[in-house]
């Protein structure tokens, strides 16, 4: 039997939940920072993750509170702390490779 497995991605932001509660959509923050749609639907759906200093304007956009845009950290097990350093290497070895930060 073949079966393939689907690529999981690690829930390290809320901007998907936060944007709902506050009825904004990807396009309209999209259109406010000045990035591509695709961009922040990435973001909302943890594909890849946006620098610190963006999380900040779109709280500064939004009127919400910083810490609102990420899972806590104490509500993360020991197995799942492990899968999220591995897949944090995964994306700094790609940033050295690209010269991305």
């Amino acid at each position: 039997m073949n079966s393939k497995r689907k690529p999981t991605h690690l829930v390290i932001n809320r901007l998907a939940v936060v944007l709902k509660e506050e009825r904004v959509s990807n396009k309209q923050l999209a259109e406010t920072l000045g990035y591509e749609p695709a961009t922040v639907s990435k973001w909302a759906t943890n594909t890849i993750q946006p620098p610190l200093s963006t999380f900040f304007r779109i709280a500064l956009t939004i009127n919400r509170d910083l810490k609102d845009f990420f899972i806590s950290s104490k509500d993360i097990d020991g197995g799942e702390v492990k899968k999220i350093l591995k897949e944090l290497a995964v994306i700094a070895e790609k940033g050295k490779r690209t010269g991305k930060k």
